[in-house]
């Protein structure tokens, strides 16, 4: 993702997906490339996730109220999209990387390596939690997956999270990726967005906005129940936010409007 934050590859660096190197009339992609273009990002987005998965289940066996949770996540999400956004743009998230992916700013292979690396980290956040806590209190946690709060409906549970993911990716977006209206403060606008969106939400559906959050905990505890919403909602989120920002949020050169003009 570009976030906005990420530094800008020097004129001498081959770009992404670009001319490859030549050697003896075979075609090759250059070592530092890959390194610097795919491994590092990967890496990066690997770590973050596993970070936010591990603090984020934690988090709800510490805290046991809502209010800690939020401030968990939203703080930890905060400081990780900071520290990777140079190297990986910080999405950290698989709803974010389809929203940037639909909005030009990736491309389909970086895109998919991304969401390999995001799924991995969650279920190896997971699997820490899992190491940290003992059986009891694991087990009290349901290992950190989600699942929809009582009283709450299947469809309730999927607009809810819709909702919840719509915010945070206009956020991401006019934040730290729109060129007229991204700034500095992006890490903080998307941390503070997390916090909202559990305050709002966590007692619904957990307020997931990431399935890498809910994939990994469900996979290291075998906790399956409506799993599917956190991929769906989420998904759904990402596309609303995007097409509203295209359509009349982003700066004219983005706008859907304005690229159908100009063919």
């Amino acid at each position: 993702m570009s976030l906005g934050l990420q530094k800008k590859m020097s004129s001498e660096r081959i770009p992404l997906l670009s001319t490859p190197v030549n050697r003896s009339n075979s075609v090759v992609f250059s070592w530092q490339e890959i390194i610097e273009n795919y491994v590092r990002p990967c890496c990066a987005e690997f770590l973050g996730v596993a970070l936010f998965v591990f603090i984020g289940c934690t988090s709800v066996y510490n805290t046991q109220n809502i209010v800690g949770v939020a401030i968990a996540h939203g703080l930890t999400i905060a400081l990780l999209v900071t520290a990777t956004g140079a190297i990986s743009g910080g999405q950290l998230n698989p709803a974010v990387t389809l929203a940037l992916f639909i909005s030009r700013e990736i491309t389909a292979v970086k895109a998919l390596l991304f969401v390999l690396a995001q799924v991995v980290g969650g279920i190896t956040g997971a699997a820490i939690c899992k190491g940290v806590l003992d059986d009891v209190a694991y087990r009290s946690i349901q290992g950190g997956a989600q699942d929809l709060g009582k009283g709450t409906t299947i469809g309730e549970g999927v607009l809810c999270e819709v909702m919840l993911t719509a915010l945070l990716v206009t956020v991401i977006l006019l934040t730290a990726v729109d060129p007229e209206t991204k700034s500095t403060l992006a890490p903080l606008a998307i941390g503070f967005t997390v916090v909202v969106d559990i305050l709002a939400g966590g007692t619904l559906t957990g307020a997931s906005m990431n399935p890498a959050r809910s994939f990994g905990p469900a996979v290291v505890s075998n906790a399956w129940n409506n799993h599917w919403i956190y991929w769906v909602g989420p998904g759904v989120g990402a596309l609303w936010a995007v097409f509203i920002y295209r359509l009349i949020l982003a700066s004219p050169e983005k706008r859907f409007l304005r690229l159908y003009s100009s063919n």
